[in-house]
């Protein structure tokens, strides 16, 4: 049964991290209004491709502390974290194929969202339905993508849409009329030409061979780097690790020695602070050569450029001297006909030709001249700040000495034996590291290959998938009924548990695939409490089916926010003013509150369900709440739950 399963949402900044796990089967997230309750929802639904992106005007605290998430899950038997940013490239998503705490050892795979979608249609083994509609206002058709995106509205339910005619986003055409075909994948209900089958098969075809070719070069790269023996590697990664943690526990022995003797440890300090002193003395003259170099490059770039427009403005004066300054003298024409003199006007329109030019070339001249002036000001600016920045490292080279001279009397003067054995401690774990750095990149390369070789399995299985479909091509009416016949079967069940009378017209459409009660649909109902049954009844018939071997494109996941809003629950006695809500769309019956969580618990044997709830009833709340936020401080951004707080 392919399954989506999350085992962990990360939310991470520079300074803040903090983990929410989730149980296998049924996770409840309760606690006050505004705490972050559902903000976990939309970051999940975020991280699996979501449009929009978070609004971080009104996730304050999310803004201020965190600046990506991180989702791990499991498809199937495989492990994946998916990475998105909050604040940046928000359209690209990266996969990592491992769980978050092996991050450092894979290379992810950054894509945008409609590809990454694809990966995930893969993993589940759908293929993408191409639907061909009319575009907006126009008489002109398109093609568009039925995806990874459409079915999860099947999983994500949101606290606007649950008891509402917006269920499964009715209310955008654009998605709605995506829906339909949505749950035809979900159940393999669509009837595709025998011709776009095989272009889907070609298209299979030729990624396992380009993905073989992927797996050639990168072993390749790994004879380059003599890292083909990966036992051999990770024996060696793993000792480099040993050694470094060895020499980590002897520099904190060494430390705590040092901290016990009193005179060695003011001797100590001394040391440490001349230390600190010489390397900050060092850093700063470093920076002071690194922005006298720039400064430099710039000097001669402008220099350069000057050269440029001298030579240009030379050729402006020679032209003007040539051209605009010699006497042309009045001359008469003589006519060859009559050897009559007739006066010249062309003179005349050539001076004034002329006049114009040489206005166009003093005026270039001009700005030539404001340039070079200009450039000749930055270039004695900069050439100011040269010699600031010499004067400045000269002081600090002087200090330099000083605190060198110091660190040699020190040394000869007094006993700091601890310094010197933490200084070598210090650099042999420097060199240890750099050579692990070079090991893990062998794993990287390993572990790329066997992400590749698993996207080769996925492949194949598509292959054979369309294989079989080109070969029975058409879903027949028979394996459609059956189907129909399972979904009805549970949906009426669920009904009949929460009360409702299934005896007249309550079925699951089977062209416009969606639930109806007493002949009307469940967009044409009003009462919030008789959609919210009527919905959560579909989704649990749809999670039935999927344990009985149908709808095996559902990833059997359910994310639901606020069940309560229309349903009564609590008893007459305890009844309290509990919402706005309009007491006749509710139902008062604490019962059907009461079933909803039974139908959860018992769907949550198979198929892993997440429930957000301000105040779940107390015998599911003790068994099944993993979280509980509260408004400001203590909610999903906790400072006291950071937990970078004391590695920092």
């Amino acid at each position: 049964m392919n399954r989506i399963i999350l085992r962990k949402l990360i939310i991470e900044g520079v300074n803040y991290r903090r983990t929410i796990h989730f149980n296998k089967n049924l996770t409840i997230i309760s606690g006050e209004k505004t705490s972050g309750k559902s903000l976990i929802l939309s970051l999940i639904d975020y991280c699996l491709g979501k449009s929009s992106k978070i609004d971080l005007n009104v996730q304050r605290e999310l803004d201020r502390k965190c600046d990506r998430i991180f989702l791990e899950l499991k498809i199937n038997e495989e492990i994946l974290t998916f990475n998105r940013l909050l604040k940046e490239k928000q359209t690209k998503l990266s996969i990592y194929f491992c769980p978050y705490e092996n991050l450092d050892e894979y290379t992810p795979k950054t894509l945008e969202i409609q590809d990454a979608m694809k990966i995930l249609m893969d993993k589940l083994n759908i293929n993408e339905y191409k639907l061909i509609r009319y575009q907006k206002h126009s008489n002109q058709k398109e093609i568009d993508t039925v995806s990874f995106r459409d079915i999860f509205r099947y999983v994500y339910i949101h606290q606007h849409e649950l008891g509402t005619s917006d269920f499964l986003e009715k209310k955008s055409t654009f998605k709605a009329n995506k829906n339909p075909h949505a749950f035809k994948m979900m159940f393999n209900l669509v009837d595709v030409d025998k011709e776009t089958l095989n272009e889907q098969l070609v298209k299979v075809q030729n990624d396992i061979v380009k993905t073989e070719r992927e797996i050639y070069g990168l072993n390749s790269y790994l004879q380059d780097l003599d890292a083909t023996d990966r036992v051999s590697l990770q024996l060696k990664f793993d000792k480099l690790q040993s050694d470094i943690e060895e020499q980590k526990t002897l520099k904190t022995d060494v430390l705590e020695k040092s901290a016990n003797k009193s005179n060695g440890n003011n001797e100590n300090k001394m040391y440490i602070q001349l230390k600190q002193d010489l390397d900050r003395v060092s850093n700063e003259i470093f920076e002071y050569q690194r922005r006298k170099r720039h400064f430099q490059i710039s000097v001669n770039s402008k220099e350069i450029l000057i050269k440029d427009y001298e030579s240009e403005l030379k050729e402006i004066e020679e032209t003007l001297e040539l051209n605009y300054k010699l006497i042309i003298p009045d001359q008469s024409i003589e006519c060859p006909l009559c050897s009559s003199t007739v006066s010249s006007n062309s003179h005349d329109a050539v001076a004034r030709q002329n006049e114009n030019a040489e206005k166009t070339l003093i005026k270039i001249k001009k700005q030539l001249n404001n340039k070079i002036k200009l450039v000749n000001g930055l270039i004695e600016k900069e050439n100011q700040q040269i010699e600031e920045l010499d004067k400045e490292s000269l002081s600090m080279l002087e200090k330099q000495s000083i605190y060198n001279d110091a660190l040699i009397e020190y040394s000869k003067k007094t006993d700091v034996p601890f310094l010197s054995q933490i200084d070598s401690i210090t650099s042999i774990i420097n060199r240890l590291t750099k050579k692990q750095e070079v090991l893990r990149e062998g794993l990287r390369i390993h572990h790329k290959i066997d992400e590749k070789e698993t996207s080769i399995d996925n492949l194949r299985a598509n292959e054979s998938r369309l294989i079989q479909d080109i070969n029975a091509l058409h879903v027949s009416n028979e394996q459609k009924d059956k189907i129909f016949a399972v979904l009805d079967k549970e949906y009426k069940n669920f009904m009949k548990r929460l009360k409702y009378d299934t005896s007249s017209q309550t079925f699951i459409d089977q062209e416009k695939m969606i639930p109806f009660y007493n002949g009307a649909s469940v967009y044409a109902h009003e009462s919030g409490g008789l959609l919210e049954c009527m919905q959560l009844s579909f989704l649990g018939a749809i999670l039935k089916s999927k344990t009985q071997g149908y709808g095996d494109g559902h990833p059997g996941l359910l994310l639901l926010d606020s069940i309560s809003k229309y349903v009564g629950t609590l008893k007459k006695e305890e009844k309290v003013e509990q919402s706005s809500v309009n007491e006749k769309e509710k139902i008062n019956d604490p019962e059907v509150y009461e079933e909803f969580y039974k139908i959860l618990v018992e769907l949550s044997v198979d198929h892993q369900i997440i429930l957000v709830e301000n105040t779940p009833p107390s015998e599911y709340d003790s068994l099944y709440t993993k979280y509980t936020f509260y408004k400001g401080e203590r909610g999903l951004v906790d400072e006291e739950k950071n937990e970078l707080k004391e590695i920092n």
